[in-house]
């Protein structure tokens, strides 16, 4: 991704933000859009395209847990780990999910590289608690652990993304 590339997206959308420190999110949005992270080159590119330091732009992506600064899997499972899905077993599912995906107690891609689990503050769904989140998209609860491990399985083993997901 070259800066250039960024300025050709947030140039026509640059009015619609009175502050144009608000341009950094769409500018980052894009950008992740090439590699499904932002790479290093991807953050310098949205770093010059917008006039803001590298460091900026930086604390900006690691702020949003759907901006990634390291590669994800085909999937990204994200687990609600707020008190009101906790209180309904949320740290249960993380767990079951960890272990059966073979990462660390908080997330992370599996080996295959097919699913990365990660932990999500509020994804807005108390009423579907305990609940997780695919591809920040779809939003499918209340679980049991044996539930979402059942449900990650499936997206694991799909060529495309099952009807259910979309």
């Amino acid at each position: 991704m070259t800066a250039a590339e960024v300025r050709e997206h947030i140039d026509p959308i640059r009015h619609e933000y009175a502050d144009p420190r608000s341009l950094v999110l769409p500018a980052l949005k894009f950008a992740q859009t090439r590699d499904g992270y932002l790479s290093e080159e991807n953050l310098e590119a949205v770093a010059e395209a917008t006039g803001y330091s590298r460091a900026y732009v930086e604390s900006v992506a690691s702020f949003y847990d759907r901006l990634y600064l390291t590669p994800v899997g085909d999937r990204v499972v994200s687990v609600c780990v707020t008190l009101s899905c906790m209180l309904r077993g949320s740290d249960e599912i993380m767990a079951a999910l960890a272990e059966h995906l073979d990462v660390g107690p908080h997330g992370g891609t599996s080996p295959d590289g097919r699913i990365t689990l990660q932990e999500s503050q509020c994804l807005g769904a108390c009423d579907k608690g305990a609940c997780i989140q695919v591809d920040a998209e779809n939003t499918v609860g209340p679980l049991t652990p044996a539930e979402a491990v059942a449900l990650v399985d499936e997206l694991r083993e799909a060529e495309t993304p099952a009807e259910r997901w979309r």
